[in-house]
């Protein structure tokens, strides 16, 4: 189903972060919630004479008019249509606000899922990084300025996808992947925004007062519910082509269909009176926004610039912390700041260091490796190591990571495949025992489970539910995608805003 959003308002209420890794936390606290009013402009299939391509115009012009800046989505298949038709009027109107990407070919077949429903992971980077570069760069040739954030477009969605954007140093609205109270996470190396409340659907209200009226007075209440405890929060206004048309302009697309301009068929639409109503409605709308004092209306653009750092560094002291959190809780845990990844990647390195030097590293710089590429075993099949068979698997799986930029799925001791999270534990037990100068002569090797649990099920369910899309066939297969996004919640931790 088409999804829409109230994007993320982004909260700095009670969080905390520090830019270095070996300063003490430092509070940053934000008296307003921050909110993007967003919007999904996509419709590239209805006549022009049907004026579904004025409604972003006026929308643009009565948010600047209200000086208030939102964030257009759009597909790059819809901006080649409104160059073609020669919009510069609705382009420079837009142009005033941030432009994302809404995915460059929309709903045309193969979706974004659709090609990457069997692909593996290089090439299905490879595929989207064509892809969605071909679509930036035209953004930015129509509108002036290069999209910061690509937003999923229905269930348009691939692990590989997100990977490829942190290549091209832009942000993931709409992610299907988030942490209990963090809706802006890292998860493939790049910035992912999650969220949608439950504001309601504003698309099919504005050409109607009777409509309009009860769902504008509902914000009262939903609002403060929705950015109580948030960390993000979206504003999903509407999708331009929706004000006008009852139905979704992409029932054209609708079970895999894939019909040439000839064929596309113009969606059933309400009298071309009411949009002075929906115009009306809208300023209305954006008053009442603007007029709230414990929101503040922003762009993802900004908020990507704000949550856009990670640390650098990590310190023993930080390391040995996130061991004996792991070791405790008997689980692959998501630190505040470090991905999974990227600690079992310290250890590694640290482990290795001290088999060379015999001596822990104070501090290390911080790798950003993703997942391993196939799923980990989680019983190893040996109970125990001795101190030096376990700096050798460290350095192994060191050298791994630096080899391919992936968590090793196995590291062999004897014959035996230990999977990521019995290395994961078995580093922590040892990395501590050195720093408490009490190192056995063996360690235990202990079951652990494959990947991070935290939130897992959530996620997994949201990326399920991108087959059921109407665009998509009705043979979608998502299962090696769910598989996929497993592996890559090893790269998963919050976003936090910094100093």
């Amino acid at each position: 189903m088409k999804r829409s959003f109230i994007i993320l308002a982004i909260t700095a209420l009670g969080m905390t972060f520090c830019t270095s890794p070996h300063k003490e936390k430092t509070e940053v606290k934000q008296d307003k919630t921050y909110m993007v009013i967003c919007f999904d402009v996509e419709d590239y299939t209805s006549p022009d004479s049907v004026g579904m391509d004025d409604i972003p115009k006026w929308e643009a012009e009565i948010m600047t008019g209200e000086g208030v800046t939102g964030t257009f989505f759009v597909i790059g298949e819809k901006a080649r249509m409104l160059e073609k038709r020669g919009r510069t009027d609705v382009i420079q109107a837009m142009a005033k606000h941030d432009i994302g990407s809404h995915t460059n070919y929309g709903s045309i077949h193969p979706t974004v899922t659709e090609i990457l429903e069997k692909a593996g992971w290089d090439d299905g980077i490879a595929t989207m990084l064509k892809n969605e570069t071909a679509g930036f760069d035209d953004l930015e040739r129509i509108f002036g300025r290069r999209p910061a954030n690509l937003a999923r477009h229905g269930g348009s969605y691939g692990p590989q996808l997100v990977a490829a954007l942190s290549e091209m140093n832009a942000g993931y609205v709409y992610s299907p992947v988030s942490l209990p109270g963090h809706n802006a996470v890292w998860f493939c190396n790049t910035l992912n925004f999650h969220g949608e409340g439950d504001f309601g659907f504003f698309d099919d209200a504005y050409w109607n007062d009777s409509l309009f009226n009860p769902m504008l007075g509902a914000l009262d209440t939903l609002i403060p519910k929705n950015i109580a405890g948030a960390d993000v929060v979206a504003f999903f206004a509407n999708h331009p082509s929706k004000v006008r048309s009852i139905q979704f302009w992409d029932f054209n697309y609708y079970k895999g269909a894939n019909p040439g301009p000839s064929e596309w068929k113009t969606p059933e639409l309400r009298p071309s009176e009411t949009m002075k109503t929906a115009q009306k409605n809208f300023r209305r709308l954006i008053r009442y926004m603007k007029g709230r004092d414990d929101i503040e209306l922003t762009t993802y653009r900004e908020m990507k610039k704000l949550y856009g750092n990670q640390k650098i560094g990590i310190s023993a002291e930080k390391l040995g912390a996130v061991a004996d959190r792991i070791l405790a809780e008997n689980a692959v845990v998501t630190d505040e700041y470090y991905s999974p990844a990227e600690i079992f990647t310290a250890l590694a390195e640290a482990l290795s260091t001290y088999g060379k030097t015999g001596k822990l590293p104070e501090n290390l710089t911080v790798r950003r490796p993703f997942g391993p590429l196939t799923m980990p075993a989680e019983n190893p099949g040996i109970t125990t190591a001795g101190k030096n068979e376990v700096l050798t698997l460290a350095s192994s799986a060191l050298d791994s990571v630096l080899n391919t930029n992936h968590l090793p799925a196995t590291r062999e001791l004897n014959g035996h495949a230990i999977g990521t999270g019995s290395l994961m534990a078995l580093f922590c037990k040892m990395y501590q025992e050195i720093r408490n100068g009490t190192v056995p002569a063996r360690l235990d090797i202990v079951s652990f489970p494959a990947y991070p649990t935290e939130n897992a099920e959530q996620i997994l369910k949201e990326v399920a539910a991108c087959k059921s899309w109407p665009v998509h066939r009705e043979d979608l297969d998502m299962t090696g995608l769910i598989e996929m996004t497993k592996l890559q919640l090893w790269t998963l931790k919050p976003a936090l805003i910094s100093e």
